[in-house]
């Protein structure tokens, strides 16, 4: 399907915050991107396969598990306006781990692997790009290990208010308590804990 004018003015304004392109640049790349719809609870990417995309989320959010003994694990949420991938598999060209679900009727604009490469190959200032939206997610993936390395679940807890507080908005209570590695119930008590100590 292919992108709408304002579709590809959501992408412009979010590629703006990182590089400055001239429209014969932009317009290369946002010729590449590909619209498509992902139902709600259906995934855009499952274990096993080779992550061949990088994906705008234009409306909707999605999470990122995988499944560690027969159990669904979450470890990230992505949100309406930003980029995602799974990068280790999207680079390497191995087969992924992870799952990526959508938790509402949304839409992504994706681009292919292929296609980035051409476009690097092509125009170097997209390297630079490419370059910085990697290190934005490294540094999101090295803020969450150290949450979970020297945080306890309630800390972690106001942490996660505190940085992305559009999780508490959008995701439910028991994705929540998976991306913290507790239980529901624990989840439940520290809501409440923090609730008596506000009054």
């Amino acid at each position: 399907m292919i992108p709408s004018t304002e579709d590809l003015e959501k992408v412009k304004e979010y590629i703006s915050r990182f590089v400055s392109f001239n429209d014969e640049q932009l317009n290369a790349f946002l010729q590449t991107m590909e619209k498509k719809r992902v139902p709600k609870g259906t995934c855009l990417m499952e274990a096993g396969q080779i992550c061949d995309y990088v994906a705008f989320i234009n409306k909707g959010h999605f999470r990122t598990f995988c499944i560690i003994n027969h159990e669904e694990v979450t470890y990230n949420f992505s949100f309406e306006g930003n980029f995602y991938t799974d990068y280790p598999s999207f680079l390497t060209r191995q087969p992924s781990m992870e799952y990526h679900q959508a938790l509402v009727d949304s839409e992504v604009l994706v681009v292919s692997y292929e296609s980035m490469q051409r476009i690097y190959r092509q125009m170097p200032v997209w390297e630079k790009f490419g370059r910085l939206i990697a290190e934005f997610i490294l540094i999101r993936i090295a803020e969450r290990n150290r949450a979970m390395l020297f945080l306890n679940p309630e800390e972690q807890y106001l942490n996660l208010m505190k940085s992305r507080p559009k999780v508490f908005e959008k995701i439910p209570q028991h994705y929540i308590a998976s991306y913290l590695g507790i239980q529901p119930e624990s989840l439940s008590r520290i809501r409440k804990r923090l609730s008596e100590s506000k009054k």
